[in-house]
């Protein structure tokens, strides 16, 4: 009965302090989503609706290139979607403010949340473990802002620009803003997430689970899933597939170099322990 009692206090103990980290964290989500508010006109001209102007860097870019290359300028016409997108719902401009707030607010507070997860994880770590905390977290942070950038700078732009552009019936399109904000924010979190594929496949490996040779085995497996998670993350067009398509493949080659990296590393480790023994 001691024992027992004993498991479940330690049980509770862990339960409360997992509490006392997602409450810091949603704290920290809540302070960073003030923050956003507080700049909220800053935020929807120069963030939200940037990307729908012709005056976007991405689009210069690409115009430059052109040119460099002697194609000449691809986006010959200035433009402004923001300015054509309409509001059919009595709560659609409160839902999508609401929606654009937290996801902003979310990417700014990625870190101090990656970081309170990982002094949760801590504890149940080895001590040789522990000591790549910084790295971790600096890891997890890298790869997801990366992620959020290649799809605000990249798939955001040139997805919304082709797909409001693109008319073969002749009838024109008119968009909603909930359905904007829904595409920002269904693009921008899904492509931090999917970036963060060389660490899932970094503590896969280090666990066990995972080994470079089933990566290397199954990559047509992968690819498969790789256009099927493309498809579903992003709007029903080949062109914002391709798009996404690309990155996370280069990803993927990535995670199978690190899986076999992680795996070399734990093959020596144990060659070593057998000498010693």
């Amino acid at each position: 009965m001691a024992q027992t009692k004993k498991t479940s206090m330690s049980f509770l103990a862990h339960v409360g302090e997992l509490r006392g980290h997602l409450v810091r964290s949603i704290l920290a989500l809540v302070v960073t989503s003030i923050a956003v508010a507080l700049y909220w006109d800053e935020l929807v001209n120069n963030v939200i609706m940037a990307p729908l102007k012709s005056t976007f860097p991405t689009f210069s870019i690409f115009n430059d290139f052109g040119e460099f290359t002697g194609f000449g300028k691809i986006y010959t016409e200035s433009f402004d979607i923001s300015k054509d997108l309409t509001n059919l719902n009595p709560s659609g401009q409160i839902t999508s403010q609401f929606f654009a707030v937290i996801v902003c607010g979310v990417i700014l507070a990625i870190p101090y949340i990656i970081f309170e997860l990982w002094n949760f994880v801590k504890p149940a770590l080895k001590e040789g473990e522990r000591k790549y905390a910084g790295f971790t977290i600096f890891a997890v942070t890298f790869f997801f802002v990366t992620g959020v950038m290649f799809s605000y700078y990249m798939l955001l732009p040139l997805c919304t620009q082709f797909l409001f552009t693109y008319d073969p019936f002749g009838v024109g399109n008119t968009w909603t803003l909930p359905s904007y904000i829904d595409l920002f924010v269904q693009l921008l979190l899904s492509m931090g997430v999917m970036f963060l594929m060389p660490v899932f496949v970094y503590f896969l490996t280090s666990i066990g689970l995972l080994t470079p040779a089933f990566l290397r085995e199954y990559r047509k497996h992968a690819f498969i899933v790789v256009l099927v998670i493309a498809a579903a993350i992003t709007p029903n067009d080949v062109y914002s597939m391709v798009l996404v398509t690309i990155p996370l493949w280069i990803l993927y080659e990535l995670s199978v170099l690190i899986s076999n990296s992680v795996y070399k590393k734990q093959l020596k480790a144990k060659n070593q322990d057998l000498i010693k023994n």
